[in-house]
């Protein structure tokens, strides 16, 4: 009774575990998504992706301290954050182009789009 029990509760948490939100977890994991969207949307080889990964990784860590900070002043303010992440995008964006060709930042910019329509499109999935 014991054994069906704890397999019960081993099948229970691996499945809830399936349904956690794909945009959080670990940093070097959202990180190794972000260069790999980037990489496939911009068809970019290997000297290319060499070049946008510190620009991606270092961007990634100013949002993550500043998203931290706002959490640990107590004022969590969805649309401050929002506004934050939009405007240090557009920082990320500059960088990135600056490193690609006209026409990676084309590609860059259908890129950002898509993602924008994803992202509004769970948000609207959640309620939010």
């Amino acid at each position: 009774m014991k054994k069906i029990i704890l397999i019960l509760l081993v099948a229970l948490f691996a499945t809830a575990s399936g349904f956690a939100q794909p945009g959080g977890g670990d940093p070097a994991a959202r990180l190794q998504r972000e260069i790999e969207g980037i990489t496939t949307a911009l068809s970019l080889n290997k000297d290319e992706v060499a070049k946008i990964t510190p620009i991606v990784t270092e961007a990634q860590k100013k949002q993550s301290e500043a998203f931290a900070k706002m959490r640990e002043s107590g004022s969590f303010d969805r649309d401050k954050m929002r506004e934050e992440r939009t405007k240090m995008m557009a920082e990320t964006d500059k960088a990135l182009k600056a490193v690609l060709t006209a026409e990676q930042g084309v590609k860059l910019d259908e890129f950002r789009k898509k993602q924008a329509e994803e992202r509004a499109k769970r948000m609207q999935e959640r309620g939010q």
